[in-house]
């Protein structure tokens, strides 16, 4: 039996996996959502070449394993290539949005869900849709409002119990204001120095600005010079926010696996 080749050339992006086929040379657009149905990460996967003249088998490996907002940062090189620059700033408004979803998400579930000494799925399926249902609606400031409310002025929750406390309390209404820039730069609120600067970025970040000159009446057209300067903001205040703040993952299990190691403790 002829092994399964390899394709060539494998591209990934937030919403697709390209490849040329092995055998007719063409290249391969594959949707994770419409072909796939599957946004699991890719790893020696068996695809079929969507040219239906040749339709041979092949198999796509290489997936970016990087949580969902720098995906989102990263199609923007592309976007900037291809001179699509209102396109880019959406993205990286996007990927703001998707950071302080992501965020929520580690803060009030996974973490509460890993220092629980019994795995409760239900009562996680039962908050996610409780947090989904509260911030809905929210847009861009109101999601930025929040996340400087919980990270901020909120103790993280140490059970589900005390997490559905605080979910409870989001009121769509009535979000509380942005700190003042003198309280994100007092060691009271915000005492590593580090974490100081990066929130002061993100409060005073162009990205949303320019996101609603782009979708609002004026349909506005941002330029190279000011697309790249989104990016590269973008990135300064995104990944390294991520990363000290452990957004680095949507996979409850990659928490649950690594604070059990931590304690030692058995969790079924």
């Amino acid at each position: 039996m002829n092994p399964i080749p390899q394709g060539i050339d494998m591209k990934a992006t937030y919403e697709n996996f390209y490849a040329t086929c092995p055998s007719c040379g063409r290249r391969n657009t594959f949707n994770r959502a419409s072909d796939w149905h599957d946004f699991s990460l890719v790893d020696h996967k068996e695809v079929d070449c969507l040219h239906p003249d040749c339709g041979k088998r092949f198999f796509v490996n290489g997936d970016q394993s990087n949580p969902c907002y720098e995906m989102l940062v990263f199609d923007c090189y592309e976007l900037l290539e291809a001179k699509h620059y209102s396109y880019c700033i959406l993205n990286l408004a996007q990927a703001f949005e998707v950071f302080f979803s992501q965020y929520l998400r580690v803060t009030l579930l996974y973490g509460p869900l890993a220092q629980q000494q019994k795995f409760d799925l239900d009562s996680h399926n039962e908050m996610l849709r409780l947090l989904e249902e509260k911030i809905e609606t929210f847009p861009f400031g109101k999601m930025r409002r929040l996340f400087f409310q919980i990270a901020l002025r909120t103790e993280a929750p140490p059970t589900l119990q005390a997490s559905k406390l605080v979910i409870n309390a989001i009121d769509p209404r009535n979000v509380p204001p942005e700190p003042s820039d003198d309280e994100l730069r007092g060691q009271t609120l915000v005492p590593n120095v580090y974490l100081r600067n990066l929130f002061l970025r993100l409060k005073h970040c162009e990205v949303p600005n320019l996101r609603n000159k782009v979708v609002h009446k004026v349909a506005y057209r941002p330029t190279h010079e000011e697309a790249k300067e989104a990016l590269q903001e973008t990135r300064a205040i995104l990944f390294p926010l991520g990363f000290a703040l452990d957004v680095q993952s949507d996979d409850m299990n990659r928490y649950l696996s690594r604070l059990g190691e931590r304690d030692g403790s058995n969790r079924s």
